[in-house]
């Protein structure tokens, strides 16, 4: 290895040949850098690399910079600004949800309250809600019956069937969800028991269902006989399955019957997500709470396609709290008319054994979406307040403020002047 000799900033010559002439190399304008130092061969002059950043403002971090002085001429306004966007926008959202008209009906109760013999009985108070914003005092209470079902020895059977008055005309869109209360979907375990390779339409089996990380269908994977759910895990297997129908029937004409469908219920996205399975009839099980539906197990023909079946693919959405709606019904292109009317539903789904609630929730659509004042109380309360930050402010300065540069209060010429 070739010895060196720094005998000027920038140029190396070669100790053992100094008395000739020295071989050309580049000269360096900056102060080298030890990790510059490189082990050259007797070919000839190497290029040292510069390393220094370019000379500019940008590199040097010498751009101007703002420093803005907030004072209270600068600050007050802003808190008045803020105050008063926050309660334009929070009374509009309050006036618009206002607006918004909705039933509620609670049939939970309908086995064991409703008549049973054929005669229709009137809901009690506790059971139905109707806010109608042109018309705050209706209040007829909707009347009920019961329908029994011989052949289903089970605990929620049936038939509960409901007439409701609507006092005025509900505006297009009319959407029918299923209300649900004191039902808590939102359990570490619960959320996180299902197989994303089965809702996609993949053929996992066993280990991958049961033994992946994080997500996978513990305790409901494969039944006795040793054939997979599908669709497997907790979410699935509790599915709400109460049947509601595809129209409103018109009591006093039912030439005037209110259509309603299931398409368009669920996300777009959902579309992507659910694929018809690629399992073989007799490879899957349908899950325990699924008896009623597929009493023999899947055959040929009823394997369910969850890639058009949008009320399950709602269901594997869980919601946040105990207490919740989801679409199941809608109808874009007709309001709903003034006058009476009749649902049947059809009774499979038991809420007795966790003291909840169930119900049907009917409502339109609306800017901001369905009628609820807290976003609106929110923004009402965030302006007023900015604005009563702004007047605290605004007192303390007129009453109290100092001059805006004034060097006797720096801490220092305090120090000093105390001292005389």
């Amino acid at each position: 290895m070739a010895n060196f000799d720094l005998t000027k900033v920038g140029v190396f010559h070669r100790k053992e040949k100094a008395s000739a002439t020295p071989d050309p190399v580049q000269e360096v304008e900056e102060e080298l850098d030890a990790s510059e130092l490189e082990d050259f061969e007797d070919s000839g002059p190497r290029i040292i690399k510069n390393r220094r950043p370019k000379e500019n403002k940008f590199t040097q971090q010498r751009i101007a910079a703002w420093n803005p002085v907030y004072t209270p001429q600068t600050v007050l306004p802003i808190y008045f600004i803020i105050a008063f966007i926050f309660v334009i926008v929070g009374g509009c959202t309050l006036a618009i949800s206002s607006r918004v008209d909705e039933i509620v009906i609670y049939y939970h109760e309908c086995k064991n309250s409703a008549p049973s013999d054929g005669s229709w009985g009137s809901m009690d108070e506790k059971q139905y809600n109707y806010d109608f914003h042109k018309n705050k005092t209706f209040n007829t209470a909707p009347q009920w019956r019961f329908i029994d079902n011989v052949n289903d020895d089970s605990e929620e059977r049936g038939t509960c069937e409901i007439r409701f008055i609507v006092p005025e005309t509900i505006k297009k869109n009319v959407y029918v969800n299923y209300l649900l209360e004191n039902f808590s979907p939102n359990h570490r375990r619960y959320v996180l028991s299902y197989s994303e390779d089965q809702l996609r339409g993949m053929e996992a089996d066993y280990k991958k269902i049961h033994e992946n990380t994080g997500i996978n269908c513990k305790p409901l994977s494969r039944n006795e006989e040793g054939k997979l759910y599908y669709p497997c895990g907790l979410i699935a297997n509790s599915m709400f399955n109460d049947s509601f129908p595809f129209q409103l029937t018109n009591v006093q004409d039912p030439t005037k019957n209110y259509s309603l469908t299931n398409k368009n219920t669920n996300w777009h996205s959902d579309r992507q997500r659910f694929k018809k399975t690629k399992y073989n009839y007799t490879e899957i099980a349908p899950p325990p709470y699924w008896v009623k539906k597929y009493p023999d197990g899947y055959n040929e023909t009823n394997v369910p396609n969850i890639q058009e079946w949008p009320e399950f693919q709602n269901w594997m959405r869980p919601a946040a709290f105990d207490k919740f709606a989801k679409l199941i019904r809608r109808n874009d292109n007709e309001s709903l008319e003034a006058g009476e009317y009749q649902i049947d539903i059809g009774l499979h789904w038991p809420v007795t054994e966790f003291n909840g609630k169930k119900g049907i929730y009917i409502t339109h659509g609306s800017p901001i979406g369905g009628k609820n004042f807290f976003l609106g109380i929110v923004y009402l309360i965030g302006g007023c307040i900015c604005a009563a930050l702004a007047l605290v402010f605004g007192v303390f300065w007129m009453f109290g403020g100092r001059k805006i540069g004034d060097q006797s209060e720096l801490s220092w010429n305090k120090d000093k002047f105390s001292q005389f």
